[in-house]
């Protein structure tokens, strides 16, 4: 069944993506639900997510204010679509139960393949070689015949600078798509001032401790580090790689008993190690956590419930044990 056999086969949608939903999956939920209604304009479609991150909701606030997305839903729905991850437990237990029914779901993500996707959702529009969710997107709308709209385009391209970092990161690819946005009528510049947010004092907090916290870890050429904060991990890691780090790997805890785990690396380290974050790293620690990891080479997470200290030792032995493995370096000694 073809993606637009599904759309125009249900008449009740829910749009779905990962906790804390940063501004490609927003971007990409709003994307298809206007993509939804312009195939099937007599059904309904829902956005839901646990949360939405701070610069996401500054983005709904610029371009798409009138748009809801609820923390939580209930009911039936005969198609339910995943965007921007690939994994159940990535969405949290709110919203996990809605993905009963692999042959009324559809993934559509960008993050390297979680070998059980099958599992959860018999269809799937995932390619780790685009640059974003929405990158993917705008080749569905072309797929479909919908044009994409000034206001679409705007929203779209804003979740694509995020996920590439203003280009940064993304390719060839993800240039021509950022060209075709505007060329759509996407205003660059607005769409860039809607990504700025200046940190409120406790994700600043978040930061100084940990850095007051880390500890440094050398293998050969490389500086790893470690940390632990209560909240902002992902923010944490990349204040730790503007200080300089190689690679950052900062865990969380919360009263509920979860368990977060962020890591980044600098672009330098992937393409001189081939180390990916995601798959020779976080997949494994998910485990460790009684939970589930995964993400992109560059950026990789994962949620649990337990082991936070043994997490962070692991994440520095995989990535060394990756780094002598993939570059044939001698062990060291005992």
């Amino acid at each position: 069944m073809t993606v637009r056999d599904l759309i125009l086969s249900s008449h009740n949608v829910v749009v779905l993506s990962h906790q804390n939903a940063d501004p490609d999956a927003i971007a990409s939920m709003v994307a298809f639900s206007r993509l939804y209604r312009a195939l099937n304009p007599s059904g309904t479609v829902t956005l839901a997510c646990d949360d939405v991150s701070k610069v996401a909701g500054q983005i709904l606030t610029t371009f798409n204010p009138e748009i809801a997305v609820t923390s939580g839903t209930c009911g039936e729905f005969d198609l339910t679509v995943l965007v921007d991850t690939n994994s159940s437990f990535q969405i949290g237990p709110k919203l996990d139960s809605l993905l009963h029914n692999p042959s009324r779901t559809l993934v559509i993500d960008h993050h390297e393949d979680n070998p059980k996707i099958g599992e959860m959702a018999s269809h799937q529009m995932v390619d780790a070689g685009k640059s974003s969710t929405c990158e993917i997107m705008v080749s569905l709308f072309d797929e479909l015949g919908i044009p994409v709209d000034s206001g679409i385009a705007n929203i779209l391209l804003a979740g694509l600078l995020f996920d590439t970092r203003r280009f940064l990161h993304g390719g060839l690819s993800g240039l021509k798509t950022g060209l075709r946005l505007i060329e759509s009528g996407a205003d660059y510049d607005r769409c860039l001032s809607s990504l700025i947010v200046r940190p409120d004092r406790s994700e600043r907090i978040a930061r100084l401790k940990a850095a007051g916290r880390l500890q440094i870890h050398e293998v050969g050429e490389w500086i790893i580090v470690t940390s632990k904060v209560s909240a902002y991990e992902a923010s944490a890691c990349r204040a730790l790689l503007d200080l300089g780090a190689d690679v950052a790997v900062v865990g969380g805890s919360s009263a509920n008993e979860t368990v977060r785990i962020s890591s980044r690396s600098t672009s330098d380290f992937h393409r001189a190690t081939d180390v990916s974050m995601s798959r020779d790293v976080m997949e494994k620690v998910g485990e460790i956590i009684d939970g589930a990891g995964g993400g992109h080479a560059n950026a990789a997470g994962a949620n649990g419930h337990r082991n936070l200290d043994k997490a962070l030792s692991t994440s520095v032995d995989l990535i060394q044990e990756a780094i002598r493995t993939k570059q044939k370096l001698p062990q060291k000694p005992t």
